[in-house]
């Protein structure tokens, strides 16, 4: 879910990005595409969530020979998620996990244990079960350690093969694997290595095909699988306490308004592309109110070329009373320190922590009144009457004329259903800002400004910039004159598209060293107040600003998201520099 403000939008990218970035290479010649089993029929029913590789070994080379990972590794970005909480768990689960298994689960154990096409299902969130399957020819895997530890451990034997079964008996953590012809599979929990041998064996059991939720998402899903699939069962995992803990986006309320959801990440050379398919948990729920067919759409063309973040999406009254209030005249901040800091890592006994939400803002209280004098009544009333549905937001950052001080043009267009009254938007304004700004009002009078007709618009005549153009059911508001004229005189060519429900694009190349400025100021205006401050890195400027510069290869992303009767689709490219 991005939110309106740049930083947001670049923390978004990097962290979706940060996923996987390797450039694919070709499959291995000896192992034809055709010989490899569908996994998803190898894996057993019941699982939350399953992610399938392509060609997992090819994946794992590439990323160890990246500098992002190296990057990465010494980066504040690492320091501060080495210490969260859910860093510290996992951590705790390997060493319970090289305990049971005889040896290190480190990463010499994974690259030991990595074929070509692999699929890894997850059963249990809290306790870390699955099961992992991998195409592997058995000689590749006899010279590991994992192997020739298996004396140390139990053998045992299902559908005609032979595992080997670990435990450390004081965590209750089992691991097991076996070689099953050119199949690794590797568990733990012993039933379900049992089960996965039994469906190798093509012997009666239900595999992941089968479950309900599984095979309707993959049937809405893109035909040809991509790099890397992920699928999820979004009813189940919605509900679950380890997710709704560890969860960053904090967005669980719209998760559980879906059953499933499928992501498919294509890698085309400099351009990544994710497919999303989420299907919802009911038909008549997802048609709700009759969205406005081609708003969004019709809004794209006003977007300046130039611009470092913009989005278009389907809204209401009460979304774009907000977005223009926060343009027009932000909440100021609290003295309480739970406005001013970002969130930070708490770390007591080296294990218990708080995970970082940056979802959580920073820009305003945290109980935001609905009948705060700052939401005036009048202005309610002009959204209310033209009836708001549709909003495009862009936004960059650049430098003044004197070269010193940073700009952050602002550019709002609200399409509504019925016309816009100019007046009485102008007057609703000037009163909103006449007790913030102004006595008497001084300043706070609106002009006419212009040179065109197509390019005329008003203006206040103080220091406050903002300028406002009515253009029958279009609203223009904006800080800057250029960005608004332009917004204006926009010949762009109108997309074709239908059921466009949100589409929102951020350049990272042009914004990031400006960002890395910016955020270094909204930290050390914090630090004065914040106790934490010499145990983690600031949270913008080093932590989000580090993840930034790993990945500088990154230079945009764009969104694209539309909706179906009861699925939602959403395009997801990332284009990075060669």
């Amino acid at each position: 879910m991005i939110k309106r403000a740049i930083f947001v939008a670049l923390g978004l990218a990097v962290s979706l990005a940060a996923t996987i970035v390797y450039r694919p290479q070709q499959q291995r010649p000896d192992v034809p595409p055709s010989s490899v089993r569908a996994l998803d029929k190898l894996t057993p029913g019941g699982a939350l969530l399953y992610i399938e590789a392509r060609n997992f070994s090819t994946l794992l080379r590439a990323w160890n020979d990246t500098p992002e990972k190296t990057a990465w590794l010494q980066s504040e970005s690492y320091s501060s998620f080495s210490q969260s909480r859910l860093f510290l768990r996992l951590n705790h689960f390997l060493r319970r996990f090289g305990t049971a298994a005889g040896v290190p689960a480190d990463t010499d154990l994974v690259a030991a244990v990595a074929g070509d096409k692999s699929a890894l299902a997850l059963y249990d969130i809290g306790k870390v079960q699955f099961v992992y399957i991998t195409h592997l020819p058995a000689r590749e895997f006899l010279n590991s350690e994992l192997w020739q530890s298996r004396n140390k451990l139990q053998s045992r034997f299902a559908a005609g093969v032979t595992y080997f079964l670990g435990r450390d008996e004081d965590a209750k953590q089992v691991v097991t694997f076996a070689i099953a012809g050119d199949y690794l599979v590797l568990a733990t929990r012993e039933d379900l290595m049992v089960r996965t041998l039994q469906l190798l064996d093509q012997q009666p059991e239900r595999n992941l095909a089968q479950d309900s939720w599984y095979s309707a998402a993959v049937t809405a899903a893109p035909k040809t699988a991509g790099d890397l699939r992920m699928v999820l069962d979004l009813k189940k995992i919605a509900v679950d306490p380890h997710f709704r803990t560890y969860w960053i986006q904090q967005n669980i309320s719209e998760i559980q308004g879906y059953t499933a959801a499928v992501s498919d990440l294509y890698c085309e050379g400099n351009v990544y592309r994710e497919e999303r398919v989420l299907l919802r948990k009911d038909r008549a729920e997802s048609a709700g109110p009759e969205k406005p067919s081609g708003a969004v759409a019709d809004l794209l063309r006003m977007a300046p070329s130039g611009a470092g973040f913009y989005q278009a999406q389907i809204t209401n009254a009460e979304e774009a009373l907000d977005a223009i209030q926060e343009m027009i005249l932000p909440q100021p901040e609290q003295p309480s320190d739970s406005g001013r800091m970002a969130p930070y890592v708490l770390l007591t006994g080296g294990e218990a922590g708080s995970e970082s939400d940056l979802e959580t803002r920073i820009d305003m209280p945290v109980n935001k009144a609905k009948d705060s004098p700052m939401v005036p009544a009048a202005l309610k009333k002009q959204f209310d009457q033209a009836g708001a549905m549709a909003m495009l937001e862009t936004q960059s950052t650049q430098r003044n004329p004197d070269g010193i001080l940073l700009a952050m043009p602002h550019l709002l267009v609200f399409a509504s259903a019925r016309p816009w009254d100019a007046n009485a938007l102008q007057q609703a304004i000037q009163s909103m800002l006449a007790d913030q700004l102004s006595v008497s009002a001084l300043g706070l009078h609106w002009r006419a400004a212009g040179q065109s007709e197509a390019g005329k618009y008003f203006e206040l005549d103080g220091l406050h910039p903002l300028y406002l153009a009515v253009r029958d059911t279009l609203l223009y508001v904006s800080n800057q004159p250029e960005l608004l004229t332009a917004a204006l005189q926009s010949t762009g060519t109108e997309s074709q598209a239908n059921g466009l429900t949100y589409v929102a694009g951020f350049s990272h190349a042009s914004e990031r060293d400006n960002f890395y400025e910016l955020a270094g100021i909204m930290d050390r205006s914090a630090a004065p107040s914040n106790p934490y401050a010499a145990q983690a890195p600031a949270f913008f400027s080093h932590n989000i600003g580090s993840l930034s510069k790993i990945l500088a290869r990154l230079e945009l992303e764009k969104v694209i998201e539309r909706e179906e009767d009861d699925k939602t689709y959403q395009t997801v490219t990332y284009r990075w520099s060669q």
